[in-house]
């Protein structure tokens, strides 16, 4: 993120750092698209709580968005509908957290951007296909099945063992 960047998911919480102990506050998000580094989130939408607790500040809620990524098999772009669910403690005052936990500190600011970028991509699957039936593309021309079929015979045979093939070819 560069220097001039103004985060549309920071927000101030001070005032909860002041109210009573269990004071929550709902906020609801309804961004056309947001984009976080290489992440880009459209629409992000969805609603969180923020509730004062005695260790700092609790987030918990659901977000919705889509994010674009490519099918594994056809290399197609696709756009994956994923759910985020926020549940994270902010820490308060910050010397009081565990190594590596979020804090906030004495400003009341906090940037959900760096959270809801880990969690999105964690919601992308290790191997997207861009629907259960997708053909993939040909091995030997390398067209998209999906699309139709390419005219390429299938040789089923493993190349290692296509000596024998030319061997029963010649007793013919």
């Amino acid at each position: 993120m560069g220097i001039n960047h103004l985060s549309r998911l920071r927000f101030n919480f001070g005032f909860l750092l002041e109210a009573a102990m269990g004071t929550s506050r709902e906020i609801e998000l309804a961004y056309p698209t947001i984009q976080i580094e290489e992440v880009t989130l459209t629409p992000l939408r969805g609603k969180f709580q923020a509730t004062r607790t005695s260790e700092g500040i609790y987030l918990t809620g659901t977000l919705y968005s889509t994010i674009p990524t490519e099918c594994v098999r056809c290399l197609e772009t696709m756009n994956l509908n994923i759910t985020i669910q926020l549940d994270e403690l902010f820490y308060h005052p910050p010397f009081g957290a565990p190594e590596g936990a979020s804090v906030i500190g004495d400003s009341g600011i906090i940037d959900l951007e760096p959270l809801v970028r880990e969690l999105a991509l964690l919601e992308v699957p290790m191997q997207p296909i861009c629907r259960p039936d997708c053909q993939g593309l040909c091995m030997e021309c390398g067209h998209n099945l999906n699309l139709g079929d390419c005219g390429c015979e299938e040789d089923d045979i493993d190349p290692r063992l296509s000596i024998l093939q030319q061997l029963l070819k010649g007793e013919e």
